[in-house]
């Protein structure tokens, strides 16, 4: 073993090696140059030949913290995972190991074996204490791997952005957006008060309070026309009579993506922000989208007051420049995934309402149901329609069908027209196997729970998704408590279904880093759907339907289901990370950022800078665990 013991980096050529090998990885890349100098001072450089046994379950508390100089190291699998959840785990050049198992002082739960002649960079666990003490950088790296990593990501994104700027943020608190503190009047002021108070301050709200401070009730610049000048209204009336009680707010603390999503699911300009009891301040619609063409709230507004399907293709390709901009910002994929969810949601509702003016729909009781990635609100750009309807009525039920299908057929036709395909597989309300009484749908489902026949898992992984878009939810609500009586204690279905999530293992190779597509029109790259996201979801539903969640987000679904199972909180949360890195990644690929000619999902590893394949690699890991888990409980 070679020690790098010189006094400085300038009076020992493998200590200057070990810095510059150092600064070109992360986390050490960022890491405080006097940490730098204490790591380097403490290292060691040791060989492993290849096949030996680097770290074992039996040999304890690890003594040693590894960082990978060259070479390769396998993590071979714990003992009792069979199967395709077997497949060992590559970690290369710069990679380091075991850190969980330091930070918790513990052994390590897999053998780690060298899988060529390998050179590795090594500290005492006696020093690593003082490395985390020395160094936040490195501290919020062991603590927090992946997120430390996924924040490295969103950096370098918002550094190659055109559109970057501190304004816009996403993640800023509110409290740090607010320009000037709250005006605020009392409930009895005179309405003609108000107006000149507005005028004088140039404020375009007036937050009305009550005499112990409490928010009671805005009033906008907007209410001007509608409730003053074009009712005539008599400006000595009390404020409170023509202000809009109870208004909507978020914490000081909440950030710019909460308030942009409150705006988008609720359409309005002004969100009063608190902090605590005491309302500090509003931020507005403007503040949040100052440096942006297309603004959440004027696609929202273009949407609601679109009276043809041809005036919302206007708004479907703003959606879609609003995602490119955002995503250019850093904005984590969580936050867009909602907010894209959000507002094709809204234009979705609006097509639904133009549309049926023009059918007779007198009579029948109808929800609009989403399902698949619609129905989980993880839309991405490129997405197709899976729809379908739930209805109820006094005649009989093929007498009602006959009824909704044009007008069902009418709204995917729109849908189309604003840029969702219509679905390949014809999952569509418009089809009339998908537009079905609730009876129906309660026997469809009974059905392939029943069923042991593959189509029919297939369909159950489909249309599990679902949530209510538009209509009599109540009739969503009562066919999601029917499957969840189903399926909550149905331990043979629960494990077809388990079965089904295990079928795609993560493309994680055994010698390189990724198994990529080896197709002539693909070769080279991974569907982040396909072999991603796809493992995530299938795994989040298992578990959802064991904890009796009712939630459809693979992300709700793991935390709820995480909490119902008494999975630790810290899994679930890097587990939760990954999911959303793919996501991040599969928006970029479809806005051109990491192209490729293959699909919009697909991308190419090797054009990925570091960090991303780090990460990458990372997240899979992690939707192997989650398969880990799976094959564990139910013993597959």
């Amino acid at each position: 073993m070679v020690e790098l013991t010189a006094q400085g980096v300038e009076g020992s050529g493998a200590a200057a090696a070990a810095l510059r090998f150092l600064r070109t990885h992360l986390p050490f890349a960022n890491m405080e140059e006097e940490v730098l100098d204490f790591l380097v001072s403490h290292l060691q450089l040791g060989y492993h030949a290849e096949g030996a046994v680097i770290l074992d379950p039996a040999q304890g508390i690890p003594e040693t913290f590894y960082i990978i100089q060259r070479g390769s190291v396998q993590v071979l699998p714990s003992s009792g995972i069979q199967g395709e959840q077997a497949r060992a785990l590559n970690l290369g050049a710069g990679e380091c190991f075991s850190v969980g198992a330091l930070l918790e002082k513990r052994a390590v739960t897999s053998p780690y074996r060298a899988t060529a002649d390998t050179f590795c960079y090594e500290l005492s666990a006696s020093h690593f204490p003082e490395l985390l003490d020395r160094s936040p950088v490195f501290a919020a790296f062991a603590t927090r791997y992946l997120a430390s990593m996924l924040r490295e990501s969103r950096r370098l994104i918002r550094m190659n952005s055109s559109a970057a700027g501190e304004q816009q943020a996403m993640s800023r608190p509110l409290g740090s957006l607010i320009g000037r503190g709250a005006v605020t009047c009392l409930p009895q002021t005179p309405v003609g008060e108000v107006l000149r108070i507005m005028q004088a301050r140039k404020i375009g709200s007036m937050l009305v309070v009550d005499d112990s401070g409490r928010l009671c009730g805005i009033f906008t610049r907007h209410d001007v026309l509608d409730r003053i000048a074009l009712e005539k209204c008599d400006l000595a009336r009390p404020i409170a009579e023509l202000m809009t009680p109870d208004p909507l707010t978020l914490p000081a603390e909440a950030s710019a993506w909460e308030a942009a999503l409150l705006i988008a699911k609720r359409g309005i300009r002004h969100v009063p922000v608190h902090d605590g009891a005491m309302i500090i301040g509003v931020v507005t619609e403007r503040d949040l989208f100052a440096l942006q063409r297309v603004s959440v709230h004027a696609i929202h507004r273009t949407v609601a007051d679109a009276v043809s399907v041809d005036e919302l293709r206007q708004a479907a390709a703003d959606i879609r420049r609003l995602v490119l901009s955002l995503l250019g910002q850093g904005v984590a994929a969580e936050q867009l995934t909602l907010i894209i969810s959000t507002l094709n949601d809204a234009l979705t509702r609006r097509i639904l309402e133009i549309e049926a003016q023009r059918f007779d729909l007198s009579g029948i009781r109808w929800c609009w149901l989403a399902f698949g990635s619609e129905g989980r609100y993880e839309q991405t750009i490129s997405t197709d329609q899976d729809n379908g309807l739930a209805f109820e009525g006094e005649d009989s039920h093929d007498a009602l069908r006959q009824r909704l299908l044009p007008f069902a057929q009418a709204v995917n036709s729109g849908l189309d027209a604003c840029g969702f395909p219509l679905c390949k597989g014809n999952i569509m309300a418009g089809n009339p196997q998908w537009c079905l009484s609730l009876d129906e749908w309660r026997r469809q489902f009974g059905h392939w729970i029943a069923d042991t026949d593959p189509q029919a898992l297939l369909h159950a992984v489909i249309f599990f998704d679902f949530r209510p878009l538009h209509g009599e939810e109540r009739l969503a609500q009562a066919l999601r408590d029917h499957l969840l009586d189903l399926t909550r204690n149905n331990s043979r279905f629960q494990r077809q279904l388990a079965q089904y999530a295990l079928e795609t293992p993560p493309p994680l190779g055994l010698i390189s880093d990724f198994v990529t597509d080896d197709s002539a029109e693909s070769r080279g790259t991974i569907d982040l759907k396909k072999s991603g996201a796809r493992l995530f979801a299938d795994a989040a539903r298992v578990l959802a339907l064991a904890a009796g969640v009712a939630h459809t987000s693979t992300a709700q679904r793991l935390r709820q289901a995480g909490t119902a199972l008494n999975i630790p909180p810290a899994e679930i949360a890097a587990i939760v990370e990954g999911f959303f890195f793919l996501q991040g990644l599969r928006l970029r690929a479809q806005t051109n950022m990491e192209s490729t000619s293959s699909g919009v999902n697909r991308i190419r590893p090797d054009r990925l800078n570091e960090v991303d394949r780090r990460i990458l690699k990372e997240s899979l890991r992690q939707a192997r665990k989650l398969q880990s888990r799976l094959a564990l409980d139910y013993r597959l």
